[in-house]
């Protein structure tokens, strides 16, 4: 545990106000950042206020900073499909890629192809659930002119499920909640990571080698920037960045279990504690391939009591439904096929780091393989492992700034700031954002990943089956059954049966939110 001194203290206390200043002023100045609310009858489509039905007025009357639909469109303020793959890459590979080895290790191994089952399948009820979101945004917000009714879940729950404007806190919660713990966690690891990084640079001033100082210096740059953007559309830079981390360190945890330097007699088996060198699961005899590695000592489709951990990783690691009705509203183009396209696309490539980084980390470390994989690697004397710590710590500063902007979304709803003709709405929310996010990284000083694990291991679990598995469910069944004044359906089901398989999905999330608890607690 860490505690600050009073002029650590102070030195936070001033890194706060001046984000809040910043925050304040960011909007008038930031030439991507949207600016200060107008009274016009014209405006911006997400979360601006809405245009009445009557006649608009004289071109020579309209204001020039607001935009309409069409203009956001025709000024690329809208996500192409590369921009919304990358943004969901960036969202879910970095919190998922480093535990996922871990999670096939865990409680006596799992099978390298059941393995692969199980993350495919939950990487399928993701995109399902997903496009559920897409389509019933489609429905009632799209369709019926009610765009400028706000991005989060909340604005479809609200208008699908029966006596949905009483219960909108309730999918606002959920993804207050998940979002707050993950960012909680995300702070603290990016103050190990980087705090790790810098200990080492003697040439620095002895506070700016401090793993707090480092810690609230990055959250206020580029971090606070970044979570004060708008549109997800202007985060594909940082998306782009976090994806060349991402992949960079699937080529470094090749290129060690190919080289074999952990290997036993490798360059740098000896300078590990016996805990992190390579060990096979006790019970299968070591095939020494050299290609497979820990891979090959493990039957196909084996399974012991560990097939559950894994099973609780996957079902949060594909979490980025904080962002779902985010992503299909920020479409240019904007149609059911379209986004089906873009979340199989960025899924099914988070799909492929996830299967990499599991193979891979498995068959250099076997059963040694840890929560965090690049602590398997040594902190020094291998300069790739503290490249790929970098390029690590890159991609999860990408992935925060999307998952802050499902935070805002969620939050802004619960606290009715995203509703239009609120004065200087903008410069609250800014304001809001920079307190908010000067709270989490100020908390994160005070406590390590490890241990804040099991805290967020329950939050995760429960969380993250709701949002992910239980409100599509409930969103769902109450869309297939909305008639239009004829008395046709106003949304088809995907596939036949799909109530019944929603009633599962239900099911599916509670248990395994009790599951994610039981195994957190153990």
């Amino acid at each position: 545990m860490l505690f600050f001194n009073n002029s650590q203290l102070r030195i936070a206390a001033i890194i706060l106000s001046l984000s809040v200043q910043i925050s304040a002023r960011v909007s008038h100045e930031h030439p991507f950042l949207p600016t200060a609310l107008s009274s016009s009858p014209i405006f911006d489509l997400r979360g601006g206020e809405s245009r009445p039905f009557a006649a608009r007025p004289p071109t020579s009357a309209r204001p020039t900073v607001k935009k309409t639909i069409a203009d956001q469109h025709q000024h690329g303020e809208l996500m192409s499909a590369q921009t919304a793959i990358a943004n969901v890459l960036a969202d879910l590979c970095p919190h998922g890629m480093l535990p996922i080895a871990f999670g096939m290790a865990a409680g006596g191994g799992t099978g390298p192809v059941l393995a692969t089952i199980i993350l495919f399948i939950f990487g399928v009820l993701s995109w399902y659930s997903l496009v559920s979101f897409a389509r019933a945004a489609d429905v009632v917000l799209v369709k019926t002119n009610e765009q400028n009714a706000g991005e989060s879940l909340s604005a479809v729950w609200e208008r699908t499920l029966p006596n949905g404007k009483l219960t909108t806190y309730i999918p606002d919660l959920g993804c207050v909640f998940l979002t707050v713990g993950c960012l909680l966690f995300y702070s603290a690891f990016i103050g190990d990571l980087f705090g790790s990084l810098v200990s080492g640079m003697t040439f620095l001033p002895d506070f700016l080698r401090k793993r707090w100082s480092v810690l609230l210096l990055l959250h206020a740059v580029p971090i606070l920037p970044l979570c004060l953007k708008k549109d997800l559309s202007a985060l594909k830079y940082s998306s782009m960045t976090g994806l060349i981390g991402i992949f960079y360190t699937i080529y470094f945890v090749g290129k060690r279990l190919v080289d074999g330097s952990y290997a036993d007699g490798g360059q740098f088996h000896h300078l590990m504690s016996s805990k992190l060198q390579p060990a096979a699961m006790p019970g299968f005899a070591r095939t020494k391939s050299s290609v497979l590695g820990y891979v090959a000592d493990i039957p196909p489709f084996y399974a012991a009591k560990g097939v559950l951990t894994l099973m609780n990783m996957c079902c949060v690691a594909y979490a980025c439904h904080y962002n779902a009705v985010k992503y299909y509203m920020e479409l240019k183009v904007r149609t059911l096929p379209a986004v089906k396209g873009v979340m199989a696309a960025g899924l099914g490539g988070t799909f492929a780091v996830f299967w990499f980084m599991m193979i891979l980390g498995y068959g250099t470390f076997g059963s040694s393989a840890q929560a965090l994989l690049l602590n398997n690697y040594h902190s020094s004397q291998d300069v790739m492992a503290t490249v790929a710590r970098l390029f690590t710590g890159i991609a999860i500063i990408s992935g925060y700034a999307l998952m802050f902007a499902g935070l805002k979304a969620a939050l802004f709803s619960l606290i009715k700031l995203d509703k239009p003709g609120i004065v200087k709405r903008e410069e609250k929310q800014n304001t809001i954002s920079a307190i908010l996010l000067a709270c989490i990284a100020t908390a994160a000083c005070f406590v390590t990943e490890h241990e804040l694990a099991t805290v967020i291991g329950i939050v995760g679990s429960v969380c993250g089956s709701v949002v992910i598995y239980m409100f599509p469910a409930f969103v769902n069944n109450s869309l297939l059954k909305l008639k239009d004044n004829k008395g046709q359906a106003l949304a088809q089901p995907f596939f036949k049966g799909e109530a019944i398989f929603n009633n599962l999905m239900v099911v599916f999330g509670v248990v395994f939110a009790v599951l994610g608890t039981w195994i957190s607690v153990a």
